[in-house]
This record gives C-alpha cells, sequence and structure tokens, in this order.
C-alpha cells in the first residue's frame, strides 16, 4: 500500500511540474512581453488571431490538466486524509477553477491575451500557494504510516 501512494506523491509532483510548465509557456506566448499596456491592438491582425489561438488552446489544455489534477488529488484524500483538510483543500481547487474560468470569460469578451497572460500569472502564484498550503501536507498524509 505504501509503494501506491509514493506512486501518488510522486504523480501529484509531476503535474505539478508540468501545470508549471504550462504556465510559463503561456506567460511566453506574447514575443512582444506582456507589459505591453496597449493590449493586443498594437500587433498586426494576423498575429492577433493566431497568438489569441495559441493562447487560448494553451489555457484549455491548462484547465483540463488542472481539473484533472484535483480529481485526482480528491480521490488521494478518500482515505487517511481528516475531513477539514479535504474541505479545505478542495475549496482550493474551486478558487483556482474560479480564477480560470474567469481568464477564460475575458478572453472571450475582449480577445485581451495581455489580460490573460497577467491572470495566468495570478494562477501561478495561487497554484504555489496551494501546493505549499495543502498539496505538501497532502503528501504528508499519504506518506504517513498507516
Amino acid at each position: 500500500m505504501s509503494l501506491i501512494r509514493e506512486e501518488a506523491v510522486e504523480r501529484m509532483q509531476r503535474d505539478h511540474q508540468k501545470m508549471i510548465a504550462l504556465i510559463e509557456r503561456i506567460r511566453t506566448t506574447c514575443t512582444l512581453g506582456h507589459e505591453v499596456t496597449d493590449g493586443c491592438n498594437i500587433c498586426p491582425p494576423g498575429q492577433q488571431q493566431l497568438c489569441h489561438g495559441n493562447i487560448e488552446q494553451q489555457i484549455r489544455n491548462f484547465i483540463e490538466v488542472t481539473l484533472k489534477h484535483n480529481l485526482m488529488e480528491s480521490l488521494y484524500m478518500e482515505q487517511g486524509v481528516p475531513a477539514a483538510h479535504r474541505a479545505a483543500h478542495n475549496r482550493a481547487h474551486v478558487a483556482i477553477a474560479e480564477q480560470l474560468k474567469s481568464i477564460r470569460v475575458v478572453l472571450a469578451e475582449d480577445g485581451n491575451c495581455i489580460l490573460a497572460i497577467t491572470g495566468i500569472e495570478r494562477v501561478l502564484t495561487t497554484l504555489q500557494d496551494h501546493i505549499a498550503s495543502f498539496d505538501e501536507q497532502l503528501e504528508a498524509y499519504l506518506l504517513a504510516p498507516a
């Protein structure tokens, strides 16, 4: 049983690395740098469409990976994890999902990729806080002797 739990922790850690790499890919999609205050308006329309499509697809991919990861973590928490931690951990998952939803809404409404990149940077901060506050503790629960 401990081997299964060790594999679960390794999978969680691989997922975290993958999620952070996806965020970094989104952050670097805009070749002008996201400090541009005019948003996407300074780029030619063709570049805007290409960039928008790339960022939108990458955000969808990140959301899919995040949802699968959250589901996996929820399954891992079913045994041996205190109810209070499970509830707080799941609320944190919902908060990340809400941030991602707001990014997609803003991107769909105005197409401003700079705002999407800024939003995904906030998700990175939230994700890093989540890992430190919840996932490291979950790993400890999973690796504790039964």
